[in-house]
């Protein structure tokens, strides 16, 4: 196999994930396709085990993560997170209490399984190929196979709780508000808001030089954070707070950055237009541990999985539902919708928002109201488990792999 048709067969796979999630809107998830196409692509012997490495991908890819890394700290916008401090304090203890059923997991699927998956549900590609490294570093093939297919099952998990719950939510909004308006012709939503009046807004930095801010000097940029990620990681190694590694410094360069106005945000996204590359490199670091995995390891992988999945759901409904948990949020059904977008992600966390307003909303007011409550919510949670603190959680649990 030359390299240019081991790169074509391996774009095919993306082609076909991104066509069918395309065509049923997400209902099948896009990664779940990947993944499990290259799985059994591999179990059945039609892609070679090295077919990365043949095509040149390997050599590259981790490269990818980092700047992944920094963009994603270039999304996050530190004064929309403490208005929304109730959402993302709810979906903090969902993480919580997924991590928690994970750890019941252990006498059951084994310590590496259990510690392996956790910051997978937590969050996204990040935190997978953290802790698919981690496990490869030391050998553990099965539970870095493990973590690859929680990761492309877990929207299905997630996202019938989220829609609803969100719906429940959605349904109660609709009616309030048609229920003032056969009570107060006159009433409106809109004029029941309270209206934030914020002072001028300095202008950040970037903003002056916009037109500056071309695909290399972007990725100048994004390389000259790296760098000074990696050397701070080497700093505090060996110290108590050695967790604090590249990966970790490269989120919060790109947070810093981005709140001190230096770069845009979603940089490597809307400027350099390069995000989707690095997010292909970054998978493809993880698809190389399915090629490690024979039909023995299956019912092991399978049981696993499902262990977790049902105990972190158990455990989720058990806090938000038996415990005073939920008054954070404000209702039993948004916190678990909340705490379901973990496993969900962006821009899934959107796509069934939207599907929820679709559903019930009639007018623009309606639309409106139900879009302020579920999409800011479920899109913020997503955004505080995925993108930071799963980020986070991998790199500390993984020293304990």
């Amino acid at each position: 196999m030359s390299q240019y048709q081991a790169v074509f067969l391996i774009l095919l796979i993306f082609f076909a994930g991104d066509l069918i999630g395309a065509l049923t809107k997400a209902k099948i998830s896009s990664m779940f396709v990947i993944m499990m196409g290259f799985l059994v692509l591999f179990l059945t012997g039609t892609y070679p085990a090295d077919i990365m490495q043949t095509a040149g991908f390997s050599y590259v890819a981790s490269l990818g993560q980092y700047f992944l890394l920094f963009n994603m700290g270039t999304t996050v916008d530190i004064a929309q997170l403490k208005r929304e401090w109730r959402t993302v304090l709810a979906a903090v203890i969902g993480m919580a209490a997924a991590i928690l059923g994970c750890a019941i997991a252990i006498p059951i699927v084994g310590k590496e399984f259990a510690l392996s998956a956790a910051p997978v549900v937590n969050g996204g590609i990040v935190a997978t190929t953290t802790m698919v490294n981690a496990c490869e570093a030391k050998g553990l093939t099965a539970a870095a196979a493990m973590a690859t297919f929680v990761y492309a099952v877990q929207k299905f998990v997630g996202t019938l709780p989220a829609s609803n719950c969100g719906l429940s939510v959605a349904n109660k909004i609709v009616e309030e508000l048609r229920s003032k308006h056969a009570a107060d012709p006159n009433y409106s939503w809109y004029n029941e808001q309270t209206a934030e009046v914020d002072g001028e807004k300095k202008q950040p930095i970037w903003m002056s030089i916009k037109k500056y801010y071309t695909t290399f000097i972007c990725l100048f940029v994004a390389s000259g954070f790296m760098a000074l990620s990696e050397l701070l990681a080497k700093f505090f190694k060996g110290t108590p707070v050695s967790f604090l590694n590249m990966s970790i410094f490269c989120m919060v360069c790109g947070i810093v950055a981005r709140n001190v106005g230096i770069v845009p945000p979603n940089m490597l996204r809307d400027n350099a237009k390069a995000n989707g590359f690095f997010s292909f490199l970054s998978l493809c670091t993880i698809i190389p541990s399915l090629a490690k995995v024979d039909l023995s390891m299956l019912p092991q992988i399978g049981f696993a999985s499902l262990v977790i999945f049902v105990l972190v759901v158990v455990i989720t409904f058990v806090v938000f539902f038996l415990t005073p948990a939920w008054k954070v949020a404000g209702s039993k059904q948004l916190s678990i919708g909340i705490a379901m977008c973990q496993m969900i992600g962006y821009p899934g966390t959107e796509l069934i928002a939207t599907e929820i307003t679709n559903a019930v909303a009639q007018t623009d007011e309606e639309r409106d109201a139900v879009t302020a409550k579920i999409q800011t919510a479920y899109v913020i949670s997503g955004f505080t488990s995925v993108t930071i603190l799963s980020v986070v959680i991998a790199g500390v649990l993984a020293e304990f792999i």
